[in-house]
């Protein structure tokens, strides 16, 4: 009865694992911050600026100037006319939030250079991310007057759009590289019940041996039974 009761106990235990398994990268996370102490600024910057969630949000920023740029060519070619103030004082505010939004990337462009450091000069899509950003911005910045704005406009929309297919480019890896870590952690997880797996099959096999030689004993001594248990498959 102790050996069924041991079975027992193990099934229980399988199963926990089995309820926990939604949680893995949790734990695995827990575990990797015992083993190699809290994680440093740089780390949870690293995980902040390679999320799905950080991409997607530069999408929307991009896509955002994107719209504030055509904008601004729509008023400078004059097809949209303000009456009034409006039409020096709302272009210029377009104008600005542009700026304002290319200052996010530089300092995102920086976080990048603090996380990676000397390897980011190695990465030709980061380094181009980073002159289309900068690039933009002295654009911006040279091109600040209405009167020469009609004449870089053009180039500043390319370069936005060069820097959401970047972007998309940067996302698709991520989602990838998420879908590798799953892909890890399944296959640890088929490991482990490859190895409870053997362990119960070694334990099936000792208690089958064992029960024969009950059923010899039994025999020996003319004591009738019932054999009522499966054989194995």
């Amino acid at each position: 009865m102790e050996g069924f009761h041991k079975m027992q106990d193990d099934l229980e235990r399988v199963i926990e694992k089995e309820d926990t398994s939604s949680t893995v990268t949790t734990g695995s996370d827990c575990e990797e911050t015992l083993k190699h102490g809290p994680l440093t600024v740089r780390q949870r910057l690293d995980a902040i600026i390679h999320s799905h969630k950080f991409q997607v949000g530069i999408i929307v920023l991009v896509v955002f100037d994107i719209l504030l740029v055509l904008s601004e060519l729509l008023f400078d070619l004059e097809i949209v006319r303000l009456e009034g103030s409006h039409q020096e004082t709302v272009p210029e505010v377009l104008h600005y939030c542009s700026i304002f939004i290319l200052s996010l990337f530089l300092i995102e462009i920086g976080l990048r250079i603090f996380v990676m450091r000397l390897s980011f000069f190695t990465h030709k899509l980061e380094l181009f991310d980073a002159v289309v950003v900068i690039v933009s911005f002295v654009l911006d910045v040279v091109f600040r007057n209405r009167q020469d704005a009609a004449s870089g406009v053009g180039l500043l929309v390319i370069l936005r759009l060069w820097r959401v297919a970047r972007i998309l480019n940067g996302i698709v890896l991520s989602v990838k590289r998420q879908a590798e870590k799953k892909i890890e952690r399944e296959k640890h997880m088929h490991e482990a019940c490859e190895q409870e797996l053997t362990k119960f099959r070694s334990y099936c096999t000792s208690l089958e041996s064992e029960i024969e030689s009950l059923h010899r004993l039994l025999k020996q001594h003319g004591i009738q039974y019932s054999e009522k248990v499966e054989k194995r498959p």
